[in-house]
């Protein structure tokens, strides 16, 4: 694996925005809300390690130094073209699902709404941020992927993970082809919306027919998933009734795991 994020050549291949790399940041995503103002539509930022990395629900995430990957991408739209959002991580899993098969990995499955799974184990998460002003919204799209953990806090990685150490991943060319991708499926979702994307999350679903339970603040709901609508919401089954779940304040685990 590289140890070294080439900027220049990750600026060269992309078609809009900058790049910027640093050695360490307290969180990609919280410099890119800081200079959102500033920055062009697309641009990347990069960190070899975050001291304060953080996941959906205000998790911390663990962020050893130039192992993983760590960047944010910002991507705006006018208020007249904003399109529906809540299921923009569902479309971002998508796109680095897809990626990872393109690169010949398999096992690669997506847990709804934001975590990448590698060989049944979690290996990966987006986390979507954003602000608002006059202008539309400037989203921020978190992405954090395990490539190589040689040593694990456990205080801060409470659940059995996986990482892509047995590949010699290129983290400069994975960033382009990400941030190509992204870049383009963001541009058609404006247009499109979220449905030419769910028979392609199907294809990668973690718990697709599997018993799995939701656990809200106040309730634990189980049923058999049934995958995800046109409109990203999870679909489960509970005995003769089908219920819908937007994505929220929702934790979605397998029906034996424990709480």
């Amino acid at each position: 694996m590289s140890d070294d994020i080439d900027a220049q050549r990750i600026a060269q291949a992309l078609t809009q925005g900058q790049v910027l790399s640093f050695a360490q940041l307290n969180s990609t995503n919280e410099y890119v809300l800081q200079h959102y103002r500033d920055l062009a539509n697309g641009s990347l930022c990069v960190a070899q390690t975050q001291t304060a990395g953080r996941g959906r629900r205000g998790r911390q995430w663990f962020s050893p130094q130039s192992r993983n990957l760590y960047f944010s991408m910002l991507w705006h739209y006018e208020t007249a073209e904003i399109p529906q959002l809540s299921a923009l991580s569902l479309v971002v899993s998508v796109v680095i699902a897809e990626t990872f098969e393109a690169l010949d990995i398999p096992a690669i499955q997506i847990k709804w709404p934001n975590d990448i799974y590698y060989q049944g184990r979690k290996m990966g998460g987006i986390l979507i941020e954003s602000r608002v002003d006059r202008q539309g919204i400037y989203l921020v799209i978190g992405i954090g992927l395990n490539l190589g953990m040689d040593q694990v806090d456990l205080s801060l990685v409470t659940q059995q993970w996986s990482d892509l150490s047995a590949y010699e991943l290129d983290r400069t060319a994975l960033v382009i082809e990400l941030g190509q991708r992204l870049q383009t499926a963001l541009q058609h979702y404006r247009q499109q919306g979220f449905a030419p994307y769910a028979q392609r999350w199907q294809r990668f679903d973690l718990f697709y027919h599997r018993s799995v339970k939701l656990i809200t603040e106040k309730e634990e709901i189980q049923g058999i998933s049934l995958g995800i609508n046109d409109q990203g919401e999870l679909i489960l089954q509970q005995g003769e009734i089908i219920r819908a779940f937007t994505i929220g304040e929702i934790s979605l685990r397998a029906g034996n795991e424990k709480s």
